[in-house]
């Protein structure tokens, strides 16, 4: 399931995705609000026994098995509903023009009021959507629905996907980003680390001090590039720069230029390293039990000299910013706010949320739903093992066993992951490399680049 994860996130790796235009009037907006009222104290599987045949048209880019069964298991549930799930063929060769074109044709469709009830919103540009009152909002929803049951789900994550108040995207699944420490390094340095309270000053703080601690020749406390370590700290704390509701940027502010120069001062003092073969920290994301189990034990196999005990931090957040961990979502279901069967979509919803959908279908990301974790973990554990995934070296069809004890940690990150990381690149990632470079390489000052990022954020945002 990682595999197939990792082949969505290499595609939008490379997709620049462009603003939508020409916003929806007010009046429309309100009235399609005043629409969903309908769903007030109403038990939504009960308004598809009517016996009226209705379609459900859900756009996806992916052809993905998950959505292919939950259709089938909805239609024979509800033989009355069609759920019409329309998706990209594609190839390697052709994925990058493909997605691209899906996301334009998506856009136009929207703006005109005639694209699908549902929409996967992975690739698409979900703030820009909301800001121009093209997609319903499932908080109100779930508020006046009572079958709908908040506390069955991670609700740290429903808080944490709010834009405006409101839920715009149902998550189904989520994936947690970390920080993985190569922890024999940092016990013997004798360096007391409190990830749970970090910010990136006293990140730096402590990475400096690691550093001190141990001089390992060609050892860094992160391996990255300026420009790529300031995007991902950017995307971090995504928020703090550009509210994608409002579309407005903030680059021109102190907080950027104080970040500006916190990158420059790691590479500056050589504590984060473009050249250096080994590292004490460095990024993860984890999908699963499983997953988790695997990053933290197979550093021990690495062979002779390079094993290492590993152990998963929290990563540092904004300065300012409560402490908490970061995630992405995965799976991430819109409705459009033009929709005529917005209550059998919701419902059809909720079915991809409950447990005889997401513990069957599979899926890659941790599911939403809290029971069906706790059946994965307890799964998990009656197993006893995971086998690695790697196809090759020291670590293929290696076994780590798996104890209680071993997943202690994860659900303690689970509950905590509180900031969503803006993930899905633009043209904002792209300006932000390109300009931060002259700052990097001291042809201008940190405000001077952060004026220009500012502009030219402001003129893509209004595009």
């Amino acid at each position: 399931m990682k595999k197939t994860l990792c082949m969505m996130l290499a595609i939008l790796l490379i997709i620049s995705i462009s603003a939508c235009s020409t916003p929806a009037g007010k009046g429309e907006a309100q009235s399609e609000n005043k629409k969903t009222e309908t769903l007030k104290e109403k038990n939504t599987p009960d308004l598809t026994l009517d016996g009226e045949k209705k379609t459900i048209v859900f756009s996806t880019y992916f052809p993905d098995e998950f959505f292919m069964q939950a259709k089938k298991k909805y239609e024979a549930k509800h033989p009355n509903i069609t759920i019409d799930l329309k998706y990209v063929e594609s190839d390697d060769a052709h994925g990058e023009a493909d997605s691209e074109k899906y996301i334009k044709t998506t856009n136009t469709a929207m703006l005109s009021g005639a694209g699908p009830d549902l929409i996967a919103m992975d690739l698409l540009p979900m703030g820009s959507y909301v800001n121009k009152q093209l997609l319903v909002n499932m908080g109100e929803m779930m508020d006046h629905d009572p079958s709908f049951q908040r506390d069955q789900y991670f609700t740290n994550i429903l808080d944490a996907v709010k834009l405006n108040g409101g839920i715009y995207g149902m998550p189904l699944n989520f994936i947690l980003y970390g920080l993985i420490g190569n922890e024999t390094v940092i016990d013997k340095s004798g360096v007391k680390i409190d990830d749970k309270n970090w910010n990136w000053s006293q990140f730096v703080v402590t990475a400096k001090e690691l550093k001190k601690a141990d001089p390992t020749k060609n050892q860094s406390v992160l391996l990255s590039e300026p420009h790529f370590l300031l995007n991902k700290m950017v995307k971090d704390q995504y928020a703090t720069y550009v509210d994608q509701a409002k579309g407005e940027a903030k680059f021109d502010s102190e907080e950027f230029r104080s970040l500006l120069q916190q990158v420059k001062s790691l590479f500056d003092e050589q504590v984060a390293s473009e050249t250096a073969s080994r590292s004490i920290f460095w990024n993860t994301s984890i999908v699963s039990p499983a997953d988790y189990i695997r990053m933290m034990k197979q550093s021990e196999y690495y062979g002779k000299g390079y094993e290492f005990k590993s152990k998963l931090y929290a990563k540092p957040h904004a300065d300012g910013k409560e402490a908490g961990g970061y995630f992405i979502t995965y799976k991430t279901i819109g409705m459009n706010a033009k929709s005529k069967v917005k209550a059998e979509a919701w419902d059809f919803i909720k079915f991809m949320l409950s447990d005889e959908v997401q513990a069957k279908a599979g899926s890659a990301g941790f599911p939403l739903n809290k029971n069906v974790y706790q059946k994965q973990v307890q799964q998990l554990l009656q197993e006893g093992k995971v086998i690695s995934d790697q196809d090759t070296g020291p670590l293929k069809g290696k076994v780590f066993d798996v104890t209680a004890q071993d997943l202690q940690g994860l659900e303690h990150f689970l509950a905590e992951a509180i900031y969503s990381v803006e993930f899905r690149p633009s043209k904002i990632d792209e300006i932000i490399t390109n300009e931060s470079k002259a700052f990097f390489s001291g042809q201008k000052s940190a405000e001077d680049v952060g004026n220009l990022i500012q502009n030219r954020v402001t003129t893509f945002l209004n595009e």
